[in-house]
């Protein structure tokens, strides 16, 4: 991104937007490094103060243990005259580890003599001031990055001059896709709908599909031309899908079979192209939703539909001019 001459923010937001969009993966995570919530600086400084009176002068202080009686307190509690007593039970202390030990090392508070094994920690802006705790901070990954599969077909096909920048309809993720036909298939057959699931896809498929030669300098290309294309009969509610490499999905939601006819009449007018010379066609197909294909969760049952039309088996059929 340097080299294509972008500031650091700009890169900062192009990165947000990629991972947002699901097009990177870490590789390596270098490490974590924690932001000032108000101003997102990392200058910051880690202070122990005193959880009474939150005054930052504290002083390490030894503390003694009296084997006799239990009693814990701060190493000066037990001096008295230049010898170690006990100030609950008044034993003299002699010899360490048979009278005594020093258990711990704790704290004691130069304001309010408050005596503490640690302070809390509170963490201060060096920029702007704010106090936080560490809690509070914003914690963010640095990782190396590579492209993920979504990716790397986003660079791969880069936008061909004069293609429209919005398509007409809602350009879907697939994930958003498939939750869309889990709410809108079970709500079909519940209030007797019908929806037109259109698959587009690259290659020789079946004779009951109407397939279009497309020139092309590949077929992922050639479906991103024809996808343009086809969405000049799309509404504004109907969604758009680039499934992956090779299958673009639209769904026209409330289209009833009787309006198939027309709508393969005005695709194969829009697709009258000349012959390629590699040979390669974009075929369509229609289906009818809900249908008996369409049980349990979409990711399944899509998965299988795009399985058996790649196959050649009998997965929907697309009314042609004669049946029109």
């Amino acid at each position: 991104m340097s080299a294509w001459g972008m500031t650091a923010s700009e890169q900062h937001d192009l990165l947000a937007l990629f991972t947002q969009r699901g097009w990177t993966r870490e590789v390596t995570l270098m490490t974590r490094t924690r932001h000032c919530r108000q101003c997102r600086s990392v200058h910051l400084n880690y202070i122990d103060v005193c959880p009474r009176c939150r005054h930052l002068d504290l002083v390490a202080l030894d503390g003694l243990h009296c084997f006799t009686c239990g009693h814990v307190d701060r190493l000066d509690h037990f001096t008295h005259d230049e010898r170690l007593v006990c100030p609950k039970c008044h034993v003299r202390l002699r010899h360490i580890g048979v009278d005594y030990d020093r258990p711990l090392e704790s704290l004691a508070c130069g304001k309010c003599d408050l005596w503490l094994v640690e302070g809390e920690v509170e963490v201060q802006c060096m920029d702007c001031g704010q106090l936080q705790q560490p809690g509070e901070l914003i914690q963010q990954r640095v990782a190396s990055l590579a492209l993920s599969e979504a990716g790397r077909r986003v660079v791969a096909l880069p936008r061909k001059e004069g293609m429209p920048e919005q398509m007409v309809g809602q350009r879907v993720s697939r994930a958003e896709l498939h939750h869309m036909l889990d709410l809108l298939v079970p709500l079909a057959r519940r209030h007797a709908h019908r929806h037109l699931l259109m698959v587009m896809s690259s290659g020789a498929l079946p004779s009951r599909s109407v397939a279009s030669p497309l020139s092309a300098s590949s077929p992922a290309a050639s479906l991103s031309a024809m996808a343009q294309r086809l969405t000049s009969l799309l509404r504004d509610t109907d969604l758009v899908c680039e499934y992956d490499a090779g299958h673009w999905l639209f769904l026209l939601p409330h289209t009833p079979r009787e309006h198939f006819a027309d709508i393969a009449r005005r695709i194969k007018s829009l697709t009258d192209l000349a012959e390629d010379s590699a040979g390669l066609n974009i075929a369509l197909e229609m289906h009818e939703l809900p249908s008996e294909r369409c049980t349990g969760k979409a990711s399944y049952w899509l998965a299988q539909l795009l399985d058996d039309q790649a196959s050649g088996q009998p997965s929907g059929k697309m009314p042609s001019e004669a049946e029109a």
